[in-house]
């Protein structure tokens, strides 16, 4: 998600103004607004250089360091501000906030790139970290026609609290509409997927904020929140080969009511950021309509009109008109006219599905990130009942249970499909366990423990190769979890790839140390409690 800001440059002028000049504090300024991060830190030097103590050129200074990622360096200038009553900007990053959120971070560098976690068992996320953002930088290179200039830093924190404190976005935003990753400050911010019970994809995540950030490196940051999110939600799959535009079966479902009613969610509501809509099913319509505006953009007229859209907004022309003119249309409106009708023509299936809620950080309840049974205590007492009968091998009685927590006129519950899947395999009905699994994932592919329980069947089965892709499926949401390190492991030994064997087997290494073990890791380094000035 991208959070766009408010242009500092004018406030910069009038700090001019009231400072000693200096040549580059402007120029600067310009260039930390346009997500120039090179050119802002050229001329960040050159004022030290200088000399430059004036509180204007500090402020500049001490910002440059914290989208830098120096956060020793930028709170030493802040708190000397700060105490001296300087005024901030009040779009000024959260300084302090953002230092203490990541006080304890090691950093991994590799090439142009750095991660950044909390010690321990976040470790896991390194190797393959690097490995979607250094596929992404190559893939959107050359989709979008650009990368950024400076090193690419990707910061992950442990649990949510901290993702939000750095974030500075505010907490009820955060857990209203699931916010868990960002694009800014000339970095990324992600949340780990073990702060949420069933994990996430967090790989595509990592991607769709890297693309946030070329592209508002490409346009000195004038692209809309609409377009931008259209473009990262459109392409956040491509680093892995996906076509893009594809669309879930949940979007799927919003967009036919949408087309249907006529109901889309107002482009001004997301104007400055999708966080602040009203809830997730808000957002997750949000996101399919811009996306499929991408989709339209590209299937009439190629994926070359995308970098020029980019281009022409670089250089000034507004987004909207624009895009309506690659997409041959006379105005937005003639566009989004178009784009509707064209939505009509989609094979948009309907299904009764909810987003999944967002819990982050150790939920009290099992079935709290459950869009079926997460606020149905009606339901979740019969749920209750049939996991204490399917522990006591009594499975058939299980069903009968699972069957009563299913609302015929709600939306379908993940925890209940994985649960009847389990069942029916016990019960040595194996497709049918397949088939009740499948119907789940189809649905819910973000849900954990549906990958899990489709991989145990499977291996069950002897299903060897297919086994594996749903254990890795499961692994790319939740890597936390030692029974899919442990089944990888085997299956992979089984099928004769020892290397990913091998690098499984570290995982589950690494889970059972909490962190601590780490032989053949990567390398990691503290990051610094203070540094030149």
């Amino acid at each position: 998600m991208k959070s766009s800001s408010t242009s500092r440059l004018l406030y910069a002028l009038v700090l001019v103004a009231s400072a000693p000049a200096h040549a580059g504090l402007v120029e600067g300024r310009r260039c930390l607004d346009g997500y120039d991060l090179r050119c802002a830190m050229r001329e960040r030097d050159a004022l030290l250089a200088a000399g430059a103590s004036d509180a204007a050129s500090q402020d500049f200074i001490a910002e440059t360091y914290f989208h830098e990622g120096r956060y020793a360096d930028a709170l030493a200038l802040y708190g000397e501000l700060k105490r001296d009553g300087y005024t901030f900007d009040p779009h000024a990053p959260p300084f302090e906030a953002a230092a203490d959120a990541a006080k304890d971070f090691v950093e991994t560098d590799r090439d142009d790139l750095a991660v950044r976690r909390a010690p321990g068992i976040d470790v896991i996320l390194v190797d393959e970290a690097f490995e979607v953002m250094a596929k992404a930088v190559d893939t959107y290179d050359d989709l979008l026609g650009g990368r950024p200039d400076f090193p690419v830093r990707l910061d992950i924190y442990p649990d949510g609290t901290r993702f939000i404190a750095a974030s500075g976005l505010p907490a009820e935003a955060v857990r209203t509409t699931g916010v868990i990753a960002l694009s800014k400050w000339n970095r990324l911010l992600v949340t780990s997927p073990r702060a949420l019970p069933r994990g996430y994809a967090w790989k595509d995540t990592v991607a769709h904020e890297y693309i946030h950030l070329v592209v508002a490196y490409r346009t000195n940051d004038h692209t809309p929140v609409w377009l931008q999110e259209g473009l990262a939600k459109y392409f956040e799959g491509a680093w892995r080969g996906e076509e893009g535009g594809l669309l879930s079966v949940q979007q799927q479902t919003l967009l036919a009511q949408a087309v249907h009613d006529d109901a889309f969610v107002p482009f001004e509501k997301f104007k400055h950021s999708m966080a602040y809509l009203d809830s997730p099913a808000d957002a997750a319509l949000a996101f399919a309509q811009v996306s499929t505006m991408v989709r339209y953009l590209v299937e009439t007229q190629g994926k070359n009109a995308l970098p020029t859209v980019l281009d022409r907004v670089r250089d000034g022309e507004d987004a909207e008109s624009a895009f309506a003119a690659a997409a041959g249309e006379p105005d937005f409106d003639s566009l989004l006219a178009s784009w509707k009708s064209w939505l009509r023509t989609m094979p948009l299936v309907a299904e009764r599905i909810e987003s999944l809620p967002v819990v982050l950080d150790d939920p009290a309840d099992d079935f709290e990130g459950d869009p079926a049974l997460g606020n149905r205590e009606d339901l979740k007492k019969f749920a209750r009942i049939g996991d204490l009968l399917r522990e006591r091998s009594l499975y058939a009685a299980a069903l009968v249970e699972y069957d009563k927590a299913m609302d015929p006129e709600g939306p379908s519950s993940p925890t209940l499909f994985a649960r009847r899947a389990t069942c029916y395999a016990a019960l040595g009905e194996s497709q049918k366990a397949l088939d009740v699994v499948d119907e789940g994932a189809r649905l819910y592919p973000e849900f954990a423990l549906l990958q899990v329980s489709r991989a145990r069947i499977l291996d069950e089965l002897g299903r060897v190769p297919e086994a594996t892709a749903a254990w890795l499926a499961a692994h790319d949401l939740n890597p936390f979890d030692p029974e899919v390190q442990d089944a990888l492991v085997k299956d992979f030994l089984a099928t004769g790839r020892n290397d990913l064997a091998a690098r499984h087997k570290r995982y589950a290494s690494l889970l059972k140390s909490g962190g601590i073990v780490d032989i053949g890791g990567p390398a990691a380094t503290p990051l610094p409690k203070s540094g030149p000035g």
